[in-house]
């Protein structure tokens, strides 16, 4: 054994052998610290990156829940403006017109079913003290909660939010709540009529929370300003009356979101919430911490074995360097070899560590490559994150860290975001309209290099997002909102000028950092699309264009005039009511809401739809092929919208209506001329005629001779001599019986309307007929 152990130490040799013992009695300790460093720096960053993304969860469920209420309002803004409401809240008695009070009920029931997870839609009639509603007819006000009266009684605004708690003490966790929408009627007065209210079950803001990833044993609680929490009945994570010192905190506190741990009943509980812009309310988000961080025990647990297992094993090759040791060692040096290439220079001359030493070379090679591929899609790559940086939300450290990654430069402290849509390229081709965005972005580039930082790229929707980043801690904000309108103005007239094309221009907030670029490319966006109301080539400031909804007016009278138009069939009328529609809803509108001016021109096209479908109930509703309110909503401008509606969508009605109004009349005397041939023989009076077919007797009789080319007696007379001449051809039958038949009271009556007709008398007729037929059988 001795022996042995001298030829091995004589073959690898002794500077060699002291050398990886030693290093194997150093690496003991190195690997327990480096173990405990590797767990404590994975469990810090995993507990941080949990954080991040429960904090991000929290804020999608915040922005579904407001982009859930904000469709609502839209639901109940565009019923709103029906004038059936206005109609029949002006009644003085709103029990003598059951007609109205039936349309009513139609609208309350359809907006019913339009709003989901109602618990009930109520008119509240002011004047009357009454309420509507689909299920309980018109009652007395006493049926609403007296907490929505008093609210009503202490908000002046055009709409509000209100929330109380319906007690229901079998229910868990303190009963539930109830959430109401209010909106005055009409919407543009300071004194209602009355008001629609919309009354929401809390069950569909938890059932939003519910399909998000919180875990088991996650709860989330809602904070109303009025001091309402609103809880899940099915869990039990917290107390249930809420009466903790953490609870308290969270809604005191004056910072719009806020993330920590707090240990509850034994166990961490991370806490995150976000206060909504829209209404006020905090989203508060519980869970506990060992749900969320199941895997750091498998981390710990990995880490601890791994690291004992390099002690034990570098423990026995410092004892026992065996043989298996140099030979696993040889194995390495074989497979290196195996994978070197064969064409290697002296590859036989080399020692081991020649080998080790070129294979890790070809690794960095291989390494080289890869990094220089990367570096070829860096630009797609680049490009994806700048459209991420406007649609999606990031933190601001992700943000900074990507911007640095991408070497995109932004020093300056503020940041503003621009939005340009190319007016006149739709309809041109695929290549040349890539062509004109490829020169408008070379263009911003260029403008926005003289003047500041930011970058220039192409957004999903095809239009072209400009991150301005400018200022300094000194230059008042209001100064840097001139400069990016200065530069909007620069950037649209030298795009005119070089590419003969108008452009219209969105410009959000300027915010500090770049946390809210996202924030100010969603303003941005909203202010290019008020070219609904103002037209395209302009430049919108969101500040400027500010929606006041109060001050909305819907162009009834207009609407009444090119419905009157429709059912007259004049489309010179109604193409200049159109133009009338249009002026005062945008006069009215000046700095609105541009979602007001299109759902006005929605609920234009609805009505007079529905005048269509009245008039032609079978036919009318297979006119359009396509759908018309997709169109609308494809439309940027109102004058776009205008042209349509003169162009296509009028002119196609009326001519419709036109040919079924037609085809009705001729169908409607045929009617009257069926029934005259069958009942020639009686008494046929015009105003039983004009019964027959359910029309004016003055309108009958014009519409009769129109149709025939004579009057009702006229054609009548006519058609008893033709029944007359028949009969003295074809039968023996003396005239006065003839006269008797055709209910001529006296013969002679009867002989002088034949001879006015026919130039002869009966007698003549007959006497003339039988010599032609008999020179004929001759």
């Amino acid at each position: 054994m001795l022996t042995l152990w001298v030829q091995r130490i004589r073959t690898f040799g002794p500077v060699k052998l002291k050398v990886i013992i030693a290093a194997c009695l150093l690496a003991v300790v190195p690997i327990a610290i480096l173990g405990t460093v590797t767990y404590l720096l994975a469990s810090h960053s995993l507990y941080k990156e949990i954080g991040k993304a429960n904090r991000e969860t929290i804020k999608q469920v915040q922005e579904r829940i407001d982009e859930k209420l904000i469709n609502l309002d839209k639901v109940v803004l565009q019923h709103a403006f029906n004038p059936v409401f206005k109609e029949f809240l002006s009644l003085p008695n709103p029990y003598e017109d059951p007609q109205r009070f039936r349309s009513v009920m139609a609208i309350l029931t359809s907006m019913e079913g339009l709003i989901n997870d109602s618990d009930g839609v109520y008119l509240y009639m002011t004047q009357q003290n009454l309420i509507v509603n689909p299920s309980q007819g018109m009652a007395e006000s006493s049926l609403l909660h007296p907490s929505v009266l008093e609210a009503i009684k202490n908000h002046d605004e055009a709409f509000f939010w209100f929330d109380r708690k319906r007690s229901q003490p079998s229910v868990p966790r303190g009963g539930t709540h109830v959430v109401t929408l209010v909106r005055k009627l009409p919407v543009s007065v300071d004194k209602p009529l009355g008001y629609l209210i919309i009354e929401l079950n809390d069950r569909a803001f938890f059932d939003v929370f519910s399909h998000m990833e919180f875990g088991q044993s996650g709860e989330m609680l809602i904070a109303t300003p009025s001091g309402n929490i609103l809880s899940d009945w099915n869990k039990q994570l917290l107390k249930p009356d809420f009466n903790d010192p953490v609870i308290h905190r969270m809604v005191s506190s004056d910072s719009p979101e806020e993330m920590f741990t707090q240990p509850i009943d034994h166990q961490d509980i991370l806490f995150n919430y976000v206060k909504s812009d829209y209404n006020g309310w905090r989203y508060i988000s519980a869970v506990p911490l060992k749900e969320l961080a199941s895997s750091i025990q498998w981390i710990k647990g990995a880490t601890l074995a791994v690291s004992l297992l390099l002690v034990l094993v570098s423990l026995i090759a410092a004892i026992i360097l065996s043989g298996s040791f140099i030979r696993r060692l040889q194995a390495i040096i074989d497979v290196v070899r195996k994978r070197l290439p064969t064409s290697l220079p002296s590859q036989t001359n080399m020692n081991e560590f020649g080998l080790l030493h070129h294979y890790m070379d070809s690794l960095h090679s291989a390494n080289r490559h890869l990094e220089q591929q990367v570096m070829e899609s860096l630009p797609m790559l680049r490009a994806s994150f700048l459209q991420r940086l406007i649609t999606e939300t990031m933190s601001p450290d992700e943000i900074e860290e990507k911007l640095h990654y991408y070497e995109i430069e932004m020093p300056a402290p503020y940041c503003t975001v621009l939005c340009m849509e190319l007016d006149q390229i739709r309809g041109q081709t695929e290549q040349d309209a890539h062509l004109f965005t490829y020169a408008a972005m070379n263009i911003a580039r260029e403008l926005l290099n003289r003047c500041a930082h930011g970058v220039v790229f192409q957004t999903p929707t095809d239009h072209i997002a400009i991150v301005l980043n400018h200022g300094t801690d000194e230059v008042s904000q209001h100064d840097l909102q001139a400069a990016a309108f200065s530069l909007a103005e620069e950037l649209r007239s030298v795009t005119h000028r070089f590419l003969n094309i108008t452009v219209t221009v969105g410009i959000g907030h300027c915010y500090p950092g770049t946390g809210h670029i996202k924030q100010s490319g969603k303003e941005a966006m909203e202010a290019l699309q008020h070219q609904m109301i103002h037209g395209s080539g302009n430049v919108f400031y969101i500040g400027a264009v500010q929606p006041q909804t109060s001050s909305y007016e819907y162009p009834i009278e207009q609407e009444q005039h090119i419905l009157t138009g429709i059912k007259l069939g004049q489309l010179e009328q109604v193409c200049y009511q159109v133009d009338e529609f249009a002026n005062r809803l945008t006069d009215s509108n000046g700095n609105g809401n541009y979602d007001h001016v299109q759902q006005a021109f929605v609920q234009l096209v609805a009505a007079s739809l529905k005048t269509l479908f009245e008039l032609d109930p079978e036919e009318g509703p297979k006119l359009f092929r396509y759908h018309v309110y997709h169109r609308i909503g494809r439309m940027k401008t109102s004058g776009a919208i205008v042209k349509w509606l003169k162009e296509e969508l009028y002119p196609t009605l009326l001519q419709h209506i036109t040919e079924r109004r037609s085809l009705r009349q001729r169908n409607t005397m045929e009617k009257v001329l069926d029934y005259i041939h069958e009942h020639y023989d009686q008494d046929l009076s015009q105003p039983a005629l004009a019964d027959l077919v359910s029309m004016p007797t003055s309108q009958f009789s014009h519409l009769f001779k129109v149709e025939t080319g004579m009057t009702l007696t006229d054609y009548i007379i006519a058609y008893r001599m033709e029944k007359a001449k028949e009969w003295l051809r074809e039968t023996e039958w003396k005239v006065s019986d003839i006269a008797e038949r055709l209910s001529y009271n006296n013969p002679q009556n009867f002989i002088r309307s034949f001879k006015r007709l026919c130039g002869m008398t009966p007698g003549e007729y007959r006497t003339k007929h039988m010599l032609k037929h008999q020179s004929i059988a001759e």
